[in-house]
């Protein structure tokens, strides 16, 4: 913190206290005040975060959720998929009943059988992944 500098006007220039001074006065603060006031509102603040952990605007970005996320359940899809008849060729009859035929126009991948579901979305997404012109897998 900076030394006092008392003045004609008694305000102790170069403090926080100086910066009240100043206030009460009805003077604007002069350049040490200023700058002693930010420092010391710059650490408050630091110890207000480090005191609440996440800010308000993380949480409410997260809906109030603090901490580690836990990772969602893995669901086989496409080639891991326990189902017979699940990503079989489209040229085949339907393996089983709800399965789901996925074709898109364009595609180097060929229509398929999937179950209804995440295994849908991943044919989906295969199918439109593959109608880019030699950027597909």
């Amino acid at each position: 913190m900076a030394t006092s500098t008392a003045t004609v006007d008694g305000i102790d220039h170069g403090t926080h206290r100086g910066y009240g001074q100043h206030l009460r006065r009805g003077i604007p603060p002069c350049q040490g005040c200023r700058d002693v006031h930010s420092e010391r509102e710059r650490e408050r603040k630091a110890r207000l975060r480090e005191a609440k952990g996440a800010s308000a605007t993380q949480r409410a970005w997260n809906q109030g959720a603090v901490g580690t996320p836990v990772a969602g359940r893995d669901v086989p899809v496409g080639r891991d998929c326990p189902v017979s008849g699940c990503g079989a060729l489209g040229t085949e009859p339907r393996p089983a009943a709800r399965m789901v035929r996925v074709e898109w126009p364009g595609s180097r991948e060929p229509a398929r059988w999937y179950c209804p579901g995440p295994c849908k979305a991943y044919g989906v997404a295969l199918a439109e992944v593959r109608t880019l012109g030699g950027l597909g897998a």
